[in-house]
């Protein structure tokens, strides 16, 4: 069995029995496309035989600080299939290992977008809606201190995404210039600018489509992007989260037993 297969293999494991890995070996992965190389495979065992199993990507440490923490200068990528789209707002605490909150604007690519797209074709070929993103990780004790490569190989930690309205983007829209406010009940919780997501969300799907370009791959007519939190997670509770952003509303979340 290969490193690669062994360190699948325990993730599966992982989801089927519900049990907390200790930690997750990378040693013999130098690089992050190496690590994405584990992150595909996982996908591959995840989804068997579907003919097109990738139905979008999430962008994690899109911010300063959070990179820090991670002893790294740039963001990372998960990729999201069927299971992780949220579309009824209902989830069970049980389904998840150690889940955590942030709120996102989420892309939805209506063309296919080529490597050479810039921000103005970008967003002519996108929708976007107000999001909260519910990150997860199969290593126990994990935020803030797993390692850069077992965040990549744990599918950059993805868990769950709840997608609000979807909206056509105008130029009166300051992506750089919104915020959001998280109500946990009447309570608000959480607060943020857009500005925390690489000085502008948009900056975030560029580096995306950049960085997928590098590995042979391209954002295609259909997929989500969930570009990076407001804030800094916090742990996920029982209860309703409402996530209220400038411009494009607001998204809800019930968290049951």
């Amino acid at each position: 069995m290969t490193k690669t297969e062994e360190i699948v293999t325990s993730l599966l494991t992982a989801h089927r029995e519900k049990r907390k890995l200790p930690s997750i070996n990378t040693d013999g992965f130098p690089t992050k496309d190496s690590l994405y190389e584990v992150q595909q495979e996982f996908i591959h065992r995840v989804t068997g035989n579907q003919d097109d199993p990738v139905k979008g990507y999430k962008i994690s440490l899109t911010n300063k600080s959070l990179q820090k923490i991670f002893h790294t200068d740039a963001p990372v990528y998960g990729t999201l299939t069927d299971q992780s789209v949220v579309k009824d707002g209902v989830l069970s605490k049980k389904e998840f290992f150690d889940p955590l909150v942030e709120a996102e604007l989420l892309f939805v690519i209506t063309e296919d977008i080529p490597p050479t797209a810039g921000s103005e074709e970008i967003l002519e070929n996108c929708l976007i809606a107000p999001g909260l993103e519910i990150p997860d990780c199969r290593i126990e004790d994990w935020f803030p201190k797993i390692s850069i490569g077992e965040l990549i190989a744990d599918n950059a930690v993805t868990g769950k995404v709840v997608v609000g309205e979807l909206k056509k983007v105008t130029p009166a829209i300051p992506l750089d210039n919104i915020s959001v406010k998280v109500y946990h009940g009447d309570e608000e919780v959480a607060e943020g600018p857009s500005s925390y997501v690489l000085d502008n969300p948009l900056n975030a799907v560029i580096w995306l489509k950049d960085t997928l370009a590098s590995q042979g791959k391209s954002l295609k007519k259909g997929m989500m992007i969930s570009s990076g939190t407001f804030f800094s997670p916090f742990p996920l509770e029982l209860g309703t989260y409402r996530a209220v952003f400038d411009h494009f509303g607001e998204v809800e979340l019930k968290v049951v037993e």
